[in-house]
């Protein structure tokens, strides 16, 4: 059950890591307006997509430690 909850997880931050990733890729609202603000906006996307990056791979390493155990256990 731990892994499906898991991996429920997974899939959602995947889903808005590329919700955002499409936004930057796209310009989204950081193509017009001050440079300054614009960095900003960028950098923000940015550190977000990072941060969801860095959640799902720490839920595949559990994941697979999950996995590893139960076959040891087999």
């Amino acid at each position: 059950m731990a892994d499906n909850i898991l991996e429920t997880v997974r899939e959602r931050l995947r889903r808005e890591m590329n919700n955002v990733t499409d936004d930057v890729a796209t310009g989204g609202d950081l193509s017009a307006g001050d440079a300054g603000l614009i960095a900003v906006g960028y950098a923000n996307r940015v550190g977000i997509i990072e941060g969801l990056a860095r959640a799902e791979r720490t839920i595949l390493d559990v994941l697979g430690e999950m996995e590893q155990r139960e076959e040891e256990d087999t």
